[in-house]
């Protein structure tokens, strides 16, 4: 799988060996967000901001082919977005859950489903409502899962953008080399719903 967004403030995240590769990574990505954060920076975010890079590191799983921590303005808030690959079988159905679902089309990956909704935050941050949202791009036998972590609403929309284009730039090789191309949700086809043209960009 590969990707890439032109959005500013998109860090990926690799999987790393070792303590001395994440400091590093933490030590570079730290001076990055200090030059876009400009005269913004304050000796707190000296402190405030590699703690918070360490934690974003933590939460890359090992599921995860590609992965993100997601600054999306000069403030220190982030998203994560993980990108994986799951069996087909292994999806829910999200409208049984009741998030709203509806059709995404991707240039590089085909058509596919945005899910979106709220989760509580009660355990980080009690009464507060985060938001979150999801893409699936399913072939019939594996789906591409592009997912961003609840959180504050305000910084997924700042992020949206961002989602958007790397979605339409992210690549997938099938084992026999051929290019992953999704089909159609049923749902939507069944439902009449499906408002775009296969092949449409």
């Amino acid at each position: 799988m590969s990707a890439s967004t032109i959005a500013p403030g998109w860090l990926g995240m690799p999987a790393l060996d070792g303590d001395d590769d994440a400091q590093d990574w933490v030590a570079a990505r730290t001076d990055g967000l200090r030059t876009a954060f400009g005269g913004r920076w304050t000796p707190e975010l000296e402190q405030v901001v590699p703690a918070l890079l360490t934690a974003g590191l933590a939460r890359r799983s090992a599921d995860d082919l590609l992965s993100w921590q997601v600054w999306p303005g000069a403030m220190p808030v982030f998203a994560t977005v993980h990108a994986r690959i799951v069996a087909s079988a292994a999806i829910p159905d999200w409208r049984a859950s009741g998030a709203s679902v509806a059709p995404f089309e991707s240039a590089t990956l085909g058509p596919g489903v945005q899910v979106s909704g709220t989760a509580s935050l009660d355990d980080v941050r009690p009464g507060t409502t985060a938001a979150f949202v999801v893409h699936a791009f399913d072939d019939g036998e594996s789906t591409v899962v592009v997912s961003v972590e609840p959180t504050l609403a305000e910084v997924l929309a700042l992020s949206m953008t961002g989602l958007v284009g790397l979605i339409d730039r992210i690549e997938v090789e099938r084992p026999d080399g051929s290019a992953f191309r999704s089909t159609p949700p049923a749902v939507f086809v069944a439902d009449g719903g499906w408002p775009i043209e296969e092949g449409s960009a």
